[in-house]
């Protein structure tokens, strides 16, 4: 079963709050209302999330850039009203809710998901960590000798290095390792 709503106004609307009544007679944990929304000039619904008994509310943030930008389409550029100086709001926003069995639904859901995080920000890999012992004795010998030439310019007469010295290695060597997993095998 499938519905489509369509909300006038669009440009106005931040967030979507969808919700079963607890009386509903959608009470069969099989089964999921999956939300969409598509945008004008759009062909494609894109899903939101999903709603069952387990989980019976969600509240959407809707990208609020997307919706602007659609209305300036629909805007007619000529036209200018300084009665109150707004512009009239002409975009519209269609929710489509589909009911699906809840694996079918949770597959869908998890694609949206991972499509939406390979999108967002490619993941960082760290590297693998080293097994064999020697591995193991090259990775400190790396990081002793990147404090080592670090720690060496602050060397007092006595040959000591102040402890402050060392904390602004470490918390360096936390962001470049953060910034760059890999950074210590470039090192020489």
């Amino acid at each position: 079963m499938k519905w489509v709503f369509t909300m006038n106004n669009a440009s106005n609307i931040n967030h979507i709050a969808i919700f079963l009544l607890p009386q509903s007679e959608f009470t069969d944990p099989n089964y999921t209302a999956l939300v969409y929304f598509q945008l004008p000039n759009s062909t494609e619904f894109k899903l939101l999330g999903g709603l069952n008994p387990n989980k019976p509310s969600a509240i959407f943030k809707l990208n609020n850039t997307a919706t602007k930008a659609s209305q300036s389409y629909f805007a007619d550029d000529d036209a200018m009203n300084d009665d109150l100086g707004a512009s009239v709001d002409n975009v519209v926003l269609n929710i489509g809710i589909a009911i699906e069995p809840t694996p079918q639904a949770e597959v869908l859901l998890l694609q949206e998901k991972q499509k939406a995080s390979k999108s967002i920000l490619p993941a960082v890999q760290p590297p693998p960590a080293p097994q064999a012992p020697s591995d193991i004795a090259s990775l400190a010998n790396k990081i002793v000798k990147h404090a080592y030439n670090f720690l060496g310019s602050f060397v007092d007469g006595t040959g000591k290095v102040p402890m402050k010295a060392f904390d602004n290695w470490w918390d360096k060597f936390k962001v470049k390792l953060a910034n760059n997993p890999n950074f210590l095998n470039e090192l020489d």
